[in-house]
């Protein structure tokens, strides 16, 4: 779905000269078709074949689909999701999550219950043992679901983790609740991450990752991410968030964002200058739902990144080369996609591997894909919504599995709950990343220590990497560790489970512990892989104690500084610090602003990197929209409406701008961010107008209180030309 983030003064391309003539027809191209009609569609690589696993009216609406430790498939339904152009009704409590069962093993879904019903736009879900968290939209309280008597129907509901109102629009909230390798579940929209320690709930922050739509990991526990309002397909998947948002240049090959679809509908919220001439999308636009295939069904598969591009109608998926010493990402068909389909209702938004290591896709099956802030009257999208008919397609929904073409197998359930704790154990080394991830989640739930001697010994015994690695990490999450059995991996001639080692003996690096220094020194003074150096530079950067971490990091960069990965950390680490002299000088100049004013403005950098840089960009220049010579947004950075009067820009900001600017037309309509509250848009607008060179007076709650009050009728985005006469 569409997620472009802005501010201020983003308008929209007007229908005009461009508008697409008015055919009675049109609807017949968009209109909606049978879940074996539109399969027939959908382009799959040769070899492969897609299976119908649920649809209407079994499931409506889906968004995600998740699976608990038994092997049952949770879905996400945003039922009220853009049920008009106006989104009418759209924060009804009318939303649920679905349980679903396939009973005889065969892949298709045929017993289906209520799980939860009455819930205002659900956006995440993790299942825990016999828990289901669940989050809504509009808020950050999230709350454990259970069914207690078997029948398929929560009755159960207790808060999990409070956290709290949380306005803005539905777009620009938190996603995910991901379990990841170290053990923290992390979301996006957020630096909050969550941990199960001993039974209770711990929360940390570890990170923000400034994201939309669509998390996941891979083996190595690095993200897949992206974000859509900057027209991001992918970032922040060099290192595991912890050690910062590193991005290398030339991180994804040249071209990556050029899309390739083989559809012809004319949807795009960025307006012509993202469609060829034949109407097909050019540019990765919209791009959500991100996995990592770990999957043991189709091996060649495995490890590569995906990211569902719903207003292209098509799926990408992109292997991951570390030949130059970071991660790219490459288009594994290029000039191509992975799966696109014809039919303008399929709107990919979730990629999942699934218990039986088939990749599962959640197909949201609808006409409009772009939220009611982006769909106003008169905006480019809005006139081909109406004319082609959009909106009269929805409460739909279908998920499919693409498995190899002779796949045939009957799928048996995993049944993890009914298991005793040692049965678990082989879990660990399995080939699917699922089986994997699941029995270590379990384990740690269970927080039973008693196991501890039989994992150490599956340790030393099992057969892959990756097992030996999962296995490390469920031990952590049991707090089963100690140095004495850690530091031997640290030296191990496998040079993942040695990092992954490194890792989990940060707290004793924290701590001073002789034996970890040590193991530290030895990686300094021998030679060791390009891949542990790395771990060591990141590990001792984060979480060094200062008298160590100082000469020990400046040792390492002077010795190494030619190794072909440690040479990427450098330059980030340079990038870093530079950034952050940027960062204090900033601070340092607020002070003499006085204490309330230094902190409205670190509010409204907080808010401003949250939400609205995606499209203003970090400088207040606008951000580059590729292969155009114009920005996604109007530059705020000297602009009249920031400097100007504050009733107008406070207007603006309330209910968004759409029309030229300064003679300039841009890919969208600027959003009302009247669901934010007062003091949020004041500390917001009060940054921007004293911001890269920008100077004038604060706004403060009072002012934009006074403005919407005035204006509370008021449904639509202004224009420059109304503003004007006001």
């Amino acid at each position: 779905m569409r997620k472009i983030s802005s501010l201020i003064l983003l308008p929209s391309l007007l229908l005009a000269a461009n508008e697409p003539a008015k055919t009675p027809d049109l609807y017949q191209k968009v209109k909606s078709l049978s879940p074996q009609e539109s399969m027939k569609t959908i382009q799959v690589p040769k070899g492969y074949k897609l299976q119908l696993v649920a649809s209407e009216p079994m499931i409506s609406e889906p968004v995600d689909c998740v699976w608990d430790a038994n092997g049952d498939m949770y879905v996400i339904e945003m039922k009220t999701y853009m049920q008009d152009a106006d989104a009418t009704g759209q924060f009804d409590k009318t939303s649920r999550v679905m349980k679903l069962t396939d009973t005889n093993g065969d892949g298709t879904m045929d017993k289906s219950t209520v799980f939860a019903d009455g819930l205002m736009l659900p956006r995440m879900i993790l299942p825990l043992d016999d828990r289901i968290l669940i989050c809504e939209t509009n808020t950050l309280d999230i709350y454990s679901y259970r069914d207690t008597n078997g029948d398929g129907k929560s009755d159960e509901k207790k808060i999990w983790a409070k956290g709290g109102a949380r306005g803005g629009n539905l777009e620009h909230q938190p996603s995910g609740l991901v379990w990841n390798l170290d053990n923290w579940i992390c979301m996006t929209k957020s630096g909050d991450a969550f941990k199960v320690d001993d039974g209770k709930v711990v929360k940390q922050n570890r990170g923000f990752i400034n994201t939309q739509w669509g998390l996941d990991h891979d083996d190595d526990g690095h993200i897949a991410s992206g974000f859509s309002g900057a027209e991001k397909s992918f970032q922040f998947f060099q290192t595991p968030t912890i050690y910062g948002m590193p991005s290398y240049p030339n991180e994804l090959e040249k071209d990556f964002n050029t899309v390739w679809p083989i559809d012809d509908i004319p949807d795009t919220q960025g307006g012509r200058r993202r469609l060829r001439e034949n109407n097909t999308l050019n540019h990765m636009t919209a791009a959500c739902g991100h996995g990592v295939y770990r999957g043991e069904l189709m091996p060649e598969f495995y490890g590569n990144y995906l990211v569902a591009e719903p207003v292209g109608r098509l799926i990408r998926m992109a292997k991951v080369d570390q030949s130059q010493g970071f991660r790219q990402l490459q288009n594994v068909y290029p000039k191509s996609e992975f799966i696109r389909s014809t039919d303008a209702n399929f709107r990919p938004v979730n990629l999942k591997t699934g218990p039986d290591g088939a990749l599962y896709i959640v197909d949201m099956y609808r006409g409009i894909i772009q939220e009611g802030n982006w769909t106003k009257k008169g905006s480019y999208l809005r006139g081909i919504i109406d004319q082609y008919g959009f909106a009269k397609n929805k409460q739909m929904g279908r998920i499919y599995r693409l498995v190899p073409e002779d796949f045939q197998a009957k799928f048996t359930r995993p049944e993890m709950l009914k298991k005793d704790s040692t049965a678990l154990i082989p879990y660990l080394d399995h080939k699917n990343g699922w089986m994997r991830s699941t029995a270590r989640k379990i384990l740690i739930l269970r927080n039973d220590k008693s196991i501890t001697p039989a994992l150490m010994k599956a340790l030393t015994q099992a057969k892959s990497t990756q097992g030996k690695i999962e296995i490390l990490w469920t031990l952590e999450g049991l707090k089963s560790l100690d140095a004495k059995f850690v530091i031997p991996l640290i030296h191990s001639s496998d040079a993942r489970l040695a990092s992954n080692a490194l890792r989990v003996s940060e707290p004793w690096l924290q701590a001073s512990h002789k034996q970890v220094l040590a193991a530290y020194q030895h990686i300094l003074d021998k030679p060791s892989s390009s891949i542990l150096l790395g771990q060591a530079f990141l590990s001792m950067k984060k979480f060094g104690p200062g008298h160590i971490s100082g000469p020990y990091l400046q040792k390492i960069a002077e010795k190494y500084k030619n190794d072909k990965v440690l040479k990427h950390h450098l330059a980030q680490w340079d990038r870093d610090k530079a950034a952050h002299k940027k960062r204090m000088d900033q601070i340092n100049a607020l002070k003499g602003k006085g204490p309330v004013f230094e902190k409205i403005m670190k509010a409204g950098e907080t808010h401003y990197k949250t939400l609205c840089f995606a499209c203003h960009g970090s400088e207040g220049q606008g951000t580059p929209m590729a292969g155009t010579n114009i920005t996604l947004a109007p530059p705020l950075k000297a602009s009249p409406r920031v400097l100007g009067n504050k009733d107008k820009l406070i207007k603006i900001t309330l209910h968004g701008l759409m029309g030229p600017v300064d003679g300039k037309t841009y890919p969208g309509a600027m959003e009302s961010l009247a669901a934010h509250n007062d003091k949020y848009l004041s500390q917001v607008l009060t940054y921007i107008r004293n911001s890269w060179g920008n100077t004038a007076e604060m706004i403060n709650e009072k002012e934009v209180k006074s403005t919407r009050k005035r204006n509370r009728k008021r449904n639509k985005p202004w224009t420059l030309e109304e503003l004007k006469k006001k």
